[in-house]
């Protein structure tokens, strides 16, 4: 068996870390750090060809030592059975390695048996852990921002004497008003004192349970599925023109969007190591994806032209090929906003322009149905999936050059 290096980081160089990214420590371990400069220590394993993750804690509150100790609990447990045991019982994989840290705590995270933490303290925590598997920076924020204004209630509470009262004194004023929200605030709530559970803070009834338990005291309301405001498809020639004679990041990276179907982080973020610019293909690494599947994109030569006017060549300054600014990292989704308000553009969202692609394909083309929605990075059925050996690239890239030159044309 291959023997790698491990123990690579100092703490030293911890600190140094300015720049985001992934840094490796060895055996699993990594430093991630994020783009306003916050680091998390995150454990990765491959197995059955998928990358899991799961957090270890903030830096410096989880000392690299710590980090180490738990990573080591992990593996232990890989080799003995015990976190497959953890995973067949239903437990993903975060929660797993949560549950087996939990069991061998470190000098760092060892606390009085009778010390039980506060909703705030202990939510801040899950999330730290936890949201790191989201590949959506504005998903990340809702979480923290939904639970500080509307978690109130419990904020000071210790977890095992949070009740369903404290619940419904959460859930009650915007249970009518703000009905989405307070879907997500008691889905949010319900997950975390289910960790809580899981670590041995609480016992006894999830109170913020919906099924079976607050079904029975809030009225239940009809969900209303929102779509996204989606410019029409027949609109989209006039507008690509409009956006081509501006010529800025923010433009080519919105052009960018429209000609790849792209969501608007996986284009933001799209860096030159993903761009086989001989072979016209972009690849998304899982991690980036919100299916967390590698997703590979036929480039048409609009969206290639486009590239090759950003490309600086041996002088990139960046990995980032949608530079803000400041240069310090990639374009900003408030930046696209802006943009499509000074087009006339306001009233719809940026993800309204796959859907305008999907109209296209569906309405205007003969293109397959399974074509357009792996195009859109979406799960085909389990029948289609099973059959499914690869991602049909090249069948792809006719229907890519054709919306392109559907965009592209003059009005």
């Amino acid at each position: 068996m291959a023997r790698y290096a491990t123990n690579k980081l100092t703490d030293r160089a911890i600190r140094a870390l300015g720049s985001a990214g992934r840094f490796a420590d060895g055996a699993g371990l990594y430093l991630q750090v994020q783009p306003g400069g916050s680091k998390t220590f995150v454990f990765l394993r491959q197995a059955n060809g998928r990358r899991h993750m799961a957090g270890l804690g903030p830096y410096p509150a989880v000392t690299l030592a710590t980090a180490r100790t738990k990573a080591a609990f992990i593996r232990a447990a890989e080799q003995d059975g015990r976190l497959q045991l953890l995973l067949g019982a239903g437990h993903d994989f975060s929660e797993a390695c949560a549950r087996l840290t939990a069991g061998n705590k470190t000098a760092d995270d060892q606390e009085p048996q009778d010390q039980i933490p506060t909703f705030r303290d202990f939510s801040k925590d899950w999330m730290d852990r936890n949201l790191i598997k989201l590949s959506n920076e504005k998903a990340k924020a809702q979480w923290h921002s939904t639970l500080k204004a509307y978690a109130k209630p419990i904020a000071a509470k210790r977890l095992d004497q949070i009740d369903t009262g404290d619940i419904l004194k959460c859930l009650r004023p915007i249970w009518t008003e703000k009905p989405e929200t307070a879907r997500r605030v008691q889905q949010r709530i319900e997950r975390i004192l289910s960790a809580a559970d899981v670590l041995g803070h609480r016992t006894g009834r999830n109170p913020a349970q919906w099924k079976g338990h607050l079904d029975q005291v809030l009225p239940v309301m009809r969900h209303v599925r929102k779509h996204h405001a989606a410019m029409g498809y027949a609109a989209l020639p006039a507008y690509t023109e409009k956006l081509g004679a501006r010529q800025t990041m923010a433009s080519l990276c919105l052009q960018f969007i429209i000609l790849t179907a792209a969501r608007s982080g996986e284009a933001r973020g799209a860096s030159w190591d993903e761009l086989d610019l001989t072979r016209a293909v972009w690849t998304v690494t899982a991690e980036r994806m919100k299916a967390r599947r590698p997703h590979q994109v036929p480039l048409s030569r609009a969206a290639l032209a486009i590239l090759k006017t950003i490309d600086p060549g041996p002088n990139r300054v960046s990995a980032f090929v949608f530079l803000s600014p400041s240069r310090s990292g990639h374009l900003s989704e408030a930046a696209l906003r802006k943009l499509m308000s000074q087009t006339g553009a306001g009233e719809f969202t940026i993800h309204g322009f796959r859907s305008a692609f999907r109209d296209w394909a569906g309405n205007a083309t003969e293109f397959p149905r399974d074509l357009a929605e792996e195009a859109l990075a979406h799960r085909l059925g389990a029948v289609e999936a099973a059959y499914r050996r690869e991602q049909a690239i090249e069948r792809r890239r006719v229907m890519m050059e054709a919306w392109a030159a559907f965009v592209s044309k003059a009005c």
